[in-house]
């Protein structure tokens, strides 16, 4: 007696992993490497913003409501008043030669010193001092909702 047949997948296969991204003291995104990034609480303010206005499927979504429950977890910066600040202090970063990425992360990691935000991010090294990093941690700390 045969089993129950398996239906013949309708899904494409994805491509496979090219290796050349790389989050490492060189910097490597691949196709990503121009694009912008969003830290974890500028994309729940975009996740927000979208339901207000009635977004299309986006209660019904399973991969919308799970990425809003990491977002509202995880996002550091609850107010978007206050996401609109550390945007505004991390981009003034791509100026000093950070990537959008880099930006991003210092963002979402709140790092509390250079040292600790070099290890978690670690091209930054060699394109800040310690000075300028720490400047914009304290900037970003300040701005921290400890709700």
């Amino acid at each position: 007696m045969a089993g129950p047949t398996m239906p013949q997948s309708l899904s494409r296969r994805r491509p496979a992993p090219t290796g050349d991204e790389e989050a490492t003291n060189i910097l490597k995104l691949g196709d990503m490497t121009d694009t912008p990034a969003l830290s974890v609480a500028e994309c729940k303010v975009l996740l927000e913003q979208l339901a207000s206005k009635g977004g299309r499927g986006t209660s019904n979504s399973d991969v919308y409501t799970k990425t809003r429950e990491y977002v509202d977890m995880f996002a550091r910066f609850k107010d978007p008043k206050t996401v609109t600040q550390v945007d505004a202090i991390s981009s003034g970063l791509l100026m000093k030669g950070l990537t959008h990425f880099e930006r991003a992360q210092l963002a979402t990691l709140c790092c509390d010193s250079p040292d600790e935000a070099r290890t978690l991010i670690p091209s930054l090294e060699n394109k800040l001092t310690d000075e300028e990093l720490q400047d914009v941690l304290n900037d970003i700390s300040k701005l921290r909702d400890f709700s």
